[in-house]
This record gives C-alpha cells, structure tokens and sequence, in this order.
C-alpha cells in the first residue's frame, strides 16, 4: 500500500479543512518546505489538491505544485479544478504524475472521454461524498450520484483509478470508512482512500483489506502520527 501524504493548498499556503468547510481551516505553512519534509522522512508519493481551483474552476497553483515535483521527484498526483482538456495537459506537462479530476467525470462523457484520451492511465477520479452521495464543485454542491452508482459508470468509461473521501470523516481524526472503502473494491481498479486516517491502526487495517493507497493529511501535518513509522508498517 502506498501512502501519500496530503497538502492542500489555499491562498499559497498549506492547510487543512475541516470536513470540507472552507472557513474551518488550518494552516501550517510553506507547501514546498512541508514536501521537502515529507521526502527526507522517506516517502515516495504526495498528494497535493488546490482547494482555490476547485472552488474557482480553473487551477491557482500549478506553479507551486510544478515546483514541488520538480524540487522533490516525488510521485506527484494532483487535482483541484481540472475541468478542461487545457488544464490536463498543463498539469502532464509539468511532470504530474496523475491527475485528479472530480466533477467533470460526472458531469460530461465527451470530456471526460477526451481526457483519457490524453492523460491514459495518468488520469484519476476523485470521488468525495458524504452520506453515501458524490459531492461536486469543491464540496460545495450535492450531485445525484451515489457513490457505488458513480464508481460503476466510471469503471464502464473506462477509468481505472479511484481516490474516495469521506467528507464527514475529513480533518476530524475519527478514522477512515473502512466498511465502506471495502464495499467499494472492485477487480482491475485502483483505490485509494483519503478522509479520517490517523493512526497507524487505521493504516493497518486498510492494508489489511486490500487498499491499493492511502492520503493521510493532518495526522502527518501536525506531527499526531508519525510518517516514518507508518511507511514501516506500510
């Protein structure tokens, strides 16, 4: 299982949201400082999302997550208001790793079919809901998917990887959904779990039923948990 620490960016700076409110918020500092970090303790993979462009539509900190990239030679996987085919190939130019995109992958087929197109298996859906519905636009808007519903019509378009976040679990250090993540598993896909994670018990437990990943936010951020000891146990 591979984990990625998370950064999510607002205004050019690391924070962390309180499930998804964007007034409930944390910050901790110089994003690139925070990967540089992340690297010297021994990770492989990061995950960065632009809180702004997601709000806003179009990306705000390409710049900075194409500096961390190329500072770190992490894996970087990114997302955050990619909602066009132009957006996409900034990101791949760049050296992204994997891009997230969220509402777009339920919002038009065309699209969403001429990014795979692009981006192939560099291409992920991000997947964020609460009370078993996708929400879109940031979090800000409920959509009229169900999450398993959702998973199902993008495994058909052809999408191969899935980041879900519980919403309620998110910067509340209550652990992730395990039961739920598990209802979710499907053969040929890759799954990725973000929301709640906290503890190295939380991390045990999504190895043990088979999570291909796992993004852990404000644990690794405030220090609660440890990120060497959890890519041991990993």
């Amino acid at each position: 299982m591979i984990l990625y620490p998370a950064i999510d960016l607002m205004s050019g700076q690391a924070v962390r949201l309180k499930q998804g409110d964007f007034e409930q918020r944390t910050l901790f500092g110089d994003a690139l400082t925070i990967a540089r970090r992340f690297k010297e303790e021994g990770a492989t993979a990061i995950h960065l999302i632009d809180l702004d462009g997601a709000k806003e539509g179009e990306p705000r900190h390409l710049d900075v997550i194409a500096e961390i990239k190329r500072e770190t030679g992490l894996f970087v996987e990114a997302g955050g208001g990619m909602r066009n085919i132009g957006t996409v190939k900034a990101y791949l130019d760049a050296g992204i790793d994997r891009v997230l995109i969220g509402t777009v992958a339920l919002e038009d087929e065309a699209l969403l079919e001429e990014m795979i197109g692009l981006a192939g298996d560099k291409l992920g859906v991000a997947l964020d809901a609460q009370n078993g519905i996708v929400k879109t636009r940031g979090w800000l808007e409920e959509s009229k998917w169900t999450l398993e519903a959702a998973i199902e019509h993008l495994i058909g378009k052809g999408v191969k990887t899935f980041l879900y976040t519980d919403i309620s679990r998110d910067g509340m250090m209550q652990g992730p959904d395990v039961d739920g993540l598990d209802r979710l598993k499907r053969e040929g896909i890759e799954l990725i779990a973000s929301g709640g994670v906290t503890t190295l018990e939380d991390i045990a437990r999504l190895k043990q039923i088979g999570m291909d990943g796992a993004v852990v936010g404000r644990a690794f951020l405030d220090g609660s948990l440890s990120l060497k000891e959890a890519l041991r146990l990993c």
